[in-house]
This record gives structure tokens, sequence and C-alpha cells, in this order.
């Protein structure tokens, strides 16, 4: 992400997983302690929604500006709360975090579409790491390598498939479990996913790796 929140969850690795606590623990944990104390799913599903709209406001404040995503995160937010308390649907803060997957499986194939799979950038401080050298042979191999673009484009596309699955597999748990079952599961797609993207990038990472020590050959 090109923007002052992910520059910082680039800086400080910890933000990453406090937003990943917040959206998706926040919601699982307020559950059962309102239910425990007797409250309907509505207030349960609500306040683990909020906290994660506290999260942005918090980061929007210490960034000073509130960017593209975490406008997203509470324009999407309100919607869910309006939507709930309209159709009275418990399950549609549930499956809020499918809307981010899936705008993240759109926007990965919009970037190999538009010939800059979103995985070049992403690699690209890895390569900066060797140096202005490497870092110049991890560009040329872009332009020079055949091999090199088309496993960008293969990565990256494999990437929105993941995320894809992931957002219409929470879907489908979420309305056909029974709610306390599908709090938890719902996030079993998420994580198989993330598994199946660190262990292809993994992968792909020697091979990139391989084709620009060529490239720096040269």
């Amino acid at each position: 992400m090109k923007n002052d929140a992910g520059s910082g969850a680039s800086k400080n690795p910890n933000r990453i997983f406090l937003g990943y606590l917040f959206d998706v623990a926040a919601p699982f944990a307020a559950y059962f302690v309102v239910h425990r104390f007797g409250g309907k799913a509505f207030w349960a599903l609500t306040i683990g929604g909020l906290i994660a709209g506290v999260s942005t406001v918090v980061n929007s404040i210490r960034n000073r500006k509130l960017d593209a995503v975490g406008m997203l995160v509470l324009l999407e937010l309100a919607a869910s709360v309006v939507f709930l308390a309209v159709l009275r649907d418990s399950r549609l803060l549930l499956i809020r975090p499918s809307l981010y997957t899936a705008i993240a499986s759109v926007y990965l194939v919009c970037s190999v579409l538009a010939g800059h799979p979103l995985s070049f950038d992403g690699a690209k401080p890895m390569a900066a790491k060797g140096g202005p050298l490497r870092l110049a042979a991890y560009e040329r191999a872009w332009s020079k390598s055949a091999e090199f673009r088309r496993t960008h484009n293969i990565v990256t596309l494999g990437f929105a498939a993941a995320f894809f699955a992931d957002s219409l597999l929470r879907i489908l748990i979420v309305y056909k479990f029974p709610l306390e079952r599908s709090m938890w599961l719902s996030n079993v797609p998420h994580v198989s996913a993330m598994i199946l993207i660190v262990a292809s990038s993994a992968v792909a990472g020697r091979k990139f790796a391989r084709l620009v020590d060529e490239e720096q050959r040269t």
C-alpha cells in the first residue's frame, strides 16, 4: 500500500498484526463477552466492529491523515451497522472482511491487466536491501526477462484467486453454519489463504533471486 498507513506498517510489523487482531479477533471476543452477560448478537457484533473503527481513527490521528484505506474501513463499518439495524441480520458484520479481500482480489487482477503486477513493487524492498546495484538488476530483469515478468503475473493472479476464494468461502460459512460456530470457522479460509500466500511467496522469491542474480552477472 502506497500510503502513510502502509508506510508505518512497513516500519513496524506489529501494526500489521494489530490490524488483523482488531478485524478478526475483536468481533469474536466481543461476541462471547457480551453474550456471556446476556447481550444480544446485534450489540456483540456491533461492538466488535466498532473496535476496528476506533483502531482506524487512532491510526489516522497518529498519521494526521485519513487515507483511502482508513476511509474505506469507516464507510464500510458505518454501512454495515446501518444494514444491520435495518435488516436485523447479525451476520452482516461477520462478512465485513469479505469486502476487503474481494477488493484486494480485483485490484490485484487489474494490476496484472495494467502490465504492472503488484508483486513487482511488493518484492522491490527486498531487492533494495541488496544495495543500489541489486535494485537496478531487479528492475532490469523486468525489462529483459520474460520469465521474470511471467512469474510476477502468475504470483499476483494466484494471490487474487486466494483472496477471492477467502471472500466467497467466508460468506458461505457465515450463512450456512450457526452464528456461534461461524464466528471462528469463517476465519479458517483467510488463515489458509495467508499460509498459501506466504508459502508461494517464498518459492517465488527464490526464483526471483535466481533471475536477478543472472541479470546482475551480465
